[in-house]
C-alpha cells in the first residue's frame, strides 16, 4: 500500500478524531508494534534510546501517552506517530509510555497484535528515584509504584509480553538486549549498545528543561550507568521497611527481588 502523501496527513492530523481515526486505519504499519511499559523510573527510557539504534527499528523518541489521552487526542498522536513509523519504512516501531500499563487491553483492540516489554527494577529504587522527583511526597511514589508493579504482573500473566529487568541489563547488557531483540523478531546488532556515540535530541526540545526532562535528556547520550542499589544512600528507612511486608513484599517477590528462593534472573515470557 501506498504511504498517503505527508502534507496531506500533516494537514489533517490535528483536525478532527474521525478523520485522525481513519488516518490510523489507512496507514501501512510496521509489521511489530511494541509498547516498553510498566512502572516508570526503571531504565525504559534507556532501552527505548538502545532499541532505537537498531536499523530495523523505528523507536518514537518521546512519551506520546496516547492512550491516556483523550479519545481525540488519542487518536491525533497516533495517527502523527504512526505516519513517521511508515515514513521509516522498519519493520517494527516502538512506543515507550510507562503509564499505558494501565492500558494494555485498549492498545491491543486499537493496534491489533501489538505485545510489550514490561520494565521493572528493585522497588526500592524505583520510589527513592520517583521520590525525589516529586520533591520528597516519598508515599506518592510507593503508591505508584504499588499501582503500576500490580499493572504489570497482570500484563504479565496474560501473556504477549516480556519482563525486562533493569538490573539484568546491567549485569549483562548485551544478553538482555539480545533477549529482547528474539521477542521483537530482529537480528540482534551488538552496535545498539554504543548508542551514546551518536548523541540525539530524546523528548520534545524545549527552551526551558525541567530538571527531570534534562536529567533524561543527559541520560540518553551517557554510557550505561549502573544505579543498583542507589536507594541505599537516598530513601528513607520508614519507606524502605514498608517493601519487607504484606503487598510491596509479595511484589518483591514476584518480580525476583529481596527472595533468596528466587533466581535472580527470574524469566517471566509468554
Amino acid at each position: 500500500m501506498a504511504i498517503p502523501g505527508r502534507k496531506r496527513l500533516l494537514r489533517i492530523s490535528g483536525g478532527n478524531e474521525i478523520v485522525n481515526r481513519g488516518v490510523v486505519r489507512l496507514l501501512p504499519k510496521p509489521k511489530v508494534s511494541i509498547f516498553i511499559c510498566g512502572c516508570g523510573h526503571t531504565g525504559s527510557t534507556l532501552l527505548a534510546r538502545i532499541l532505537a539504534a537498531h536499523p530495523d527499528i523505528f523507536s518514537v523518541r518521546r512519551e506520546t501517552s496516547a492512550f491516556v489521552s483523550s479519545d481525540g487526542a488519542r487518536w491525533t498522536k497516533l495517527s502523527a506517530v504512526l505516519l513517521q513509523a511508515a515514513i521509516s519504512r522498519r519493520s517494527v516501531w516502538v512506543e515507550k509510555t510507562p503509564n499505558h500499563i494501565h492500558y494494555t487491553g485498549q492498545i491491543i483492540e486499537t493496534i491489533p497484535g501489538a505485545r510489550f516489554i514490561v520494565v521493572t527494577r528493585d522497588g526500592r529504587d524505583i520510589v527513592a528515584s520517583l521520590g525525589q522527583r516529586y520533591e520528597g511526597d516519598f508515599d506518592k511514589a510507593f503508591q505508584r509504584w504499588i499501582a503500576d508493579s500490580k499493572a504489570s504482573m497482570e500484563r504479565v500473566e496474560k501473556g504477549e509480553s516480556i519482563l525486562w529487568r533493569y538490573e539484568d541489563f546491567i549485569e549483562s547488557p548485551a544478553l538482555s538486549i539480545e533477549r529482547l531483540c528474539r521477542f521483537i523478531g530482529v537480528a540482534f546488532d551488538p552496535g545498539i549498545l554504543n548508542y551514546h556515540q551518536q548523541p540525539v535530541i530524546w523528548g520534545r526540545e524545549k527552551a526551558v528543561r525541567t530538571p527531570h526532562s534534562a536529567r533524561r535528556h543527559a541520560q540518553v547520550n551517557q554510557p550505561i550507568t549502573d544505579c543498583r542499589g542507589s536507594w541505599r544512600s537516598s530513601l528513607p528507612m520508614e519507606v524502605a521497611c514498608r517493601f519487607d511486608a504484606g503487598e510491596a513484599r509479595k511484589i518483591m517477590g514476584y518480580f525476583g527481588y529481596a527472595q533468596a528462593d528466587r533466581p535472580a534472573g527470574v524469566d517471566h515470557q509468554t
